[in-house]
């Protein structure tokens, strides 16, 4: 759940987060402090789910406008670091971070195309194409 409000879909906000990651995000920082104290005993938490403290974390952020202004390209994929952040050892094989939403993504102002190559339905993608944003397959 993206408690923040801002996106409908946690794991939409997942996207937009991976977006920023090379963008320099306010959040960069903290973000980065709780993957560093917890990577190291992600043993504990293998086979459990994502780390719960970096998912709380997440979900609780609340992305900043000039952080969003940044988002022009989005990418729909099992392989983005994210997912890795949140869970070290994912594998990409079940549908733990499938999104079903894309509500909120009106909080992308400067949002030109989107990538898909997996996490959803096409279907999922309609609002962008309704928008004018360019979907790529």
């Amino acid at each position: 759940m993206d408690k923040s409000g801002m996106f409908k879909d946690f794991n939409f906000k997942l996207m937009v987060i991976e977006a920023l990651l090379d963008k320099e995000p306010q959040f960069l920082g903290e973000l980065t402090e709780l993957e560093n104290k917890y990577i190291n005993i992600f043993e504990w938490y293998s086979g459990n789910g994502p780390i719960v403290e970096i998912k709380e974390y997440l979900e609780e952020l609340n992305l900043e406008a000039g952080d969003l202004e940044k988002v022009e390209y989005l990418c729909f994929d099992g392989g983005n670091e994210i997912y890795h952040i949140l869970k070290p050892d994912w594998d990409g094989e079940d549908d733990l971070f499938d999104v079903v939403s894309v509500e909120g993504f009106q909080n992308l102002k400067n949002l030109k195309t989107v990538d898909y190559i997996s996490m959803c339905y096409p279907k999922v993608l309609e609002p962008f194409k309704q928008a004018g944003i360019e979907i790529k397959y």
